[in-house]
């Protein structure tokens, strides 16, 4: 468990890197609140589950990607925001996330903003 908002997120960004569904689950367990929410512009997850098998199906769609942090989380009481990218095999993307924790520092909401490639196959996460 983290004990702190950078901890928190570290940790988030960690658990997106996992390689197998365990490992999204021993991940995302650490930062993520059991009925935490995940939005993008593609979807909606509600769950530690939904979560963990959301990055899953993202993994096997492009299994070379490694997120790191772009800016540091700025926050304020339970809300906070930050800067990703994710390195591909044919450039990197970048994104934004809005988050409120808890007091536990386990993330009970996330908004992503991002755009992904028009030829990406947005099918399979569904």
């Amino acid at each position: 468990m983290s004990t702190s908002v950078k901890g928190m997120i570290d940790q988030y960004i960690l658990a997106w890197n996992q390689k197998s569904l365990g490992n999204y689950a021993a991940g995302f367990s650490k930062c993520w609140a059991k009925n935490g929410q995940y939005a993008d512009p593609y979807g909606t997850y509600d769950g530690l589950d939904a979560i963990v098998n959301f990055a899953s199906k993202s993994g096997e769609i492009v299994p070379e990607r490694v997120f790191s942090i772009l800016e540091e989380p700025e926050f304020h009481n339970h809300y906070g925001r930050y800067a990703w990218k994710v390195a591909l095999p044919d450039g990197q993307n970048t994104g934004y996330d809005y988050f409120e924790f808890d007091e536990n520092f386990r993330i009970t909401k996330l908004v992503s903003f991002f755009k992904l490639p028009d030829d990406y196959p947005i099918e399979k996460l569904q």
